[in-house]
């Protein structure tokens, strides 16, 4: 299971938007409900932060290919290159994150988002039993 659970985090296509904080609560709860040892949950913190890096440099490395061509088709002045820059860029990423979103809905990878709520959702249900 816990391989399963690997593999499913590391396709790469929701690790750009790990923050450290983010990695470090997922890791704390895949090892508490797969019972990893700490040095196990260290090592495998230490491969989502090391592939979240790898996936961010590669989806900066790709924005960054698409704006230079952008710009060499429009035949853009330095001086307006940083203003279509940043268009592009943002524009960019949002047409990235939607298909991101629907590729993580076809292959059904919940989104952190989804997580957060059920979990919220839980710790409620666990407060009103218990409480």
């Amino acid at each position: 299971m816990f391989d399963l659970l690997k593999r499913s985090v590391f396709t790469g296509i929701g690790l750009a938007s790990l923050t450290s904080e983010k990695i470090s609560d997922f890791v704390a709860e895949v090892k508490q409900q797969a019972d990893l040892s700490d040095q196990q949950a260290a090592e495998f913190q230490e491969q989502v932060a090391k592939r979240s890096e790898e996936a961010r440099q590669e989806l900066s490395a790709l924005i960054d290919q698409q704006i230079d061509s952008a710009m060499i088709q429009m035949g853009l002045l330095k001086g307006e290159a940083r203003k279509a820059a940043d268009s592009a860029n943002d524009a960019f990423r949002a047409f990235v994150d939607q298909r991101v979103d629907e590729a993580l809905q076809r292959i059904g990878v919940a989104r952190t988002e989804d997580v957060e709520s059920l979990t919220h959702r839980l710790e409620q249900l666990e407060s009103k039993v218990n409480g």
